[in-house]
């Protein structure tokens, strides 16, 4: 625990020397909500409708911030950091999870400022503000881990960290454009959608704790379906840990 902790430190300070990127995790998202829902600010939303809306960009800054956990591992195996890491702390485990640990807590930081920002505009009243932050964040700290278990298992494939986040990229609009349109409830492919596609996890499982929070109907997978998936994404991960090695197969480290 102690050496999780020192390598937690590490990478806080890592992330915080890198400032312009937490801060567009933040803005990007919070700016492409106002674009996209600037009615409500002459007329506010239904309280279900606002939870459907936000649960689009929530889920989007979770898989974002979650997947640089595996893409920040790649490249610290690339640059022969891992591998040396691995020789001062005699496990690869510390490493991995001072990582998450790290990114769970700046995202974390960042559902709770996007949260707030957008709750205390569009909601009406404290209490509905701080459900609000009780699901969002519940959500946060659940998702993330789920999809950072998912994403190691991209550390087993040879592939570069530029090749990755290229692939990453692109997959994002894909991602983002089904998610929003809701497919995975107007189709019979529904689990399928949902298992394939990290954000539409991480959306359902909003809406499933947005459901228990406020006792009201949202749309969503079965929780039997969702427990399914879940076993899968925690099952990819176990696989990962065991498996995934702290020298690249791509450069000579």
């Amino acid at each position: 625990m102690k050496i999780t902790r020192e390598y937690f430190r590490l990478f806080t300070k890592m992330m915080l020397s890198n400032k312009v990127a937490f801060v567009w995790y933040l803005l990007f998202p919070l700016i492409a909500f106002f674009i996209f829902n600037y009615q409500w600010f002459t007329q506010g939303p239904e309280i279900n409708e606002f939870y459907i809306q936000t649960s689009v960009f929530v889920s989007y800054i979770i898989f974002v911030m979650s997947i640089d956990v595996t893409t920040n591992l790649i490249s610290l195996r690339e640059s022969g950091f891992f591998k040396m890491f691995k020789f001062i702390s005699g496990s690869k485990y510390p490493i991995i999870w001072g990582k998450a640990l790290n990114q769970i807590g700046f995202l974390f930081l960042t559902i709770l400022l996007f949260s707030l920002v957008s709750g205390v505009i569009f909601l009406g009243s404290f209490g509905q503000v701080a459900l609000f932050l009780a699901v969002s964040l519940t959500s946060c700290i659940l998702g993330s881990v789920m999809v950072i278990l998912l994403t190691l298992i991209l550390m087993l494939l040879p592939v570069r960290q530029e090749s990755l986040n290229a692939v990453v990229s692109m997959s994002l609009l894909v991602m983002f454009f089904l998610s929003a349109k809701g497919l995975a409830y107007s189709t019979e492919y529904g689990l399928l959608l949902v298992f394939i596609n990290p954000m539409e996890y991480v959306r359902n499982l909003t809406f499933l704790l947005a459901e228990w929070f406020m006792d009201s109907p949202f749309p969503h997978l079965s929780l039997i379906n969702m427990s399914f998936i879940t076993l899968c994404y925690v099952t990819c991960g176990l696989i990962a840990l065991k498996f995934v090695k702290v020298i690249s197969r791509t450069h000579r480290t």
